[in-house]
This record gives structure tokens, C-alpha cells and sequence, in this order.
């Protein structure tokens, strides 16, 4: 059968080529590049594609803005995994025990009584005006200068 096929697929093949065709100039030239887009098509096969691309980039952004979070979270629940730690070194350090028992390692002992001092009180400002002052006038200046000379201990008019 293969046999019978090829040689009618020969014997049409050389009959059609022995006809006269007459074909006129037009139709003779092919066109290379496939077909035609036409016109009115274009906009609307870019506004696809831009649909199309801020689609890929928005779920793009998306994915990224999904996996810095979590990285976030992860990174969160170490640090406050870490603070715990801190706090419970912190909490130790500060124990009285350990704070007695390192004075001890340092050669310090417990003091057998407790002393307190106490201030004495010193004016800034005298209440009363000083001899020196009360004859000239009494200036807001004048007895801000004295107080200030006299806080410092420098010397009076009178010495």
C-alpha cells in the first residue's frame, strides 16, 4: 500500500505541474511575517500585558513584603527570648546575697554601727541686710552681687 501512495502522490505532483497557471502579479508576491494585527487590537493587547505585569509585580511585593515579616517576627521572638535571659542575669546580679558575698571576697565586712551625717544649712542669700549694705541703696543688682560674693567667699567692702 505505502508503495501505491507515493507513486499517486508522484503522478499528481507532475500533472499539476504541466498545467498552464496564470497568476496574476498580486497574488504572485507572499507575504513574510505571518498576519496581520489589526490596528484596533493594539491598545487593547497592551493594556493586557500592563494588567498582566502589574499583576506578576504586585503579587511579587507581596511575597517579599510576607517573608521580611516573618524573618521580623522570628528575629522579635529571639530578641525577646534574649531580654528574659538579661533579665533574669540582672535579677541575679542585683540579689543582696551575691552583692554581701563579693564585699566579703573584696575584704569588706558589715559595719557594727551606722553613723549619719548631717548638713548644715547654708544661706545663698542673706535674710537680713549686712551693715555693709544697709547704707548704700538697695539694688536688686547690688544685693545679688553681694550674695554672690559672699556664697563664694570673696571679700567684703568693709575688710
Amino acid at each position: 500500500m505505502p508503495f501505491r501512495r507515493h507513486r499517486a502522490e508522484r503522478v499528481a505532483a507532475q500533472s499539476v505541474d504541466r498545467l498552464p497557471v496564470d497568476v496574476p502579479a498580486r497574488y504572485a508576491r507572499l507575504r513574510r511575517g505571518g498576519p496581520r494585527t489589526p490596528l484596533p487590537l493594539v491598545p487593547l493587547i497592551a493594556i493586557g500585558a500592563g494588567i498582566g505585569i502589574a499583576y506578576v509585580s504586585q503579587s511579587a511585593h507581596a511575597t517579599q513584603a510576607t517573608y521580611q515579616a516573618s524573618n521580623l517576627a522570628s528575629q522579635q521572638q529571639q530578641l525577646r527570648g534574649q531580654a528574659g535571659q538579661l533579665n533574669d542575669e540582672l535579677a541575679r546580679l542585683e540579689s543582696s546575697e551575691r552583692i554581701v558575698s563579693a564585699a566579703q571576697q573584696l575584704g569588706m565586712r558589715p559595719a557594727n554601727r551606722w553613723a549619719y551625717v548631717t548638713p548644715r544649712p547654708v544661706d545663698v542669700i542673706p535674710a537680713v541686710p549686712t551693715p555693709e549694705t544697709a547704707g548704700t541703696s538697695s539694688g536688686a543688682l547690688q544685693q545679688f552681687v553681694g550674695a554672690l560674693s559672699g556664697a563664694s567667699g570673696g571679700a567684703t567692702h568693709g575688710q
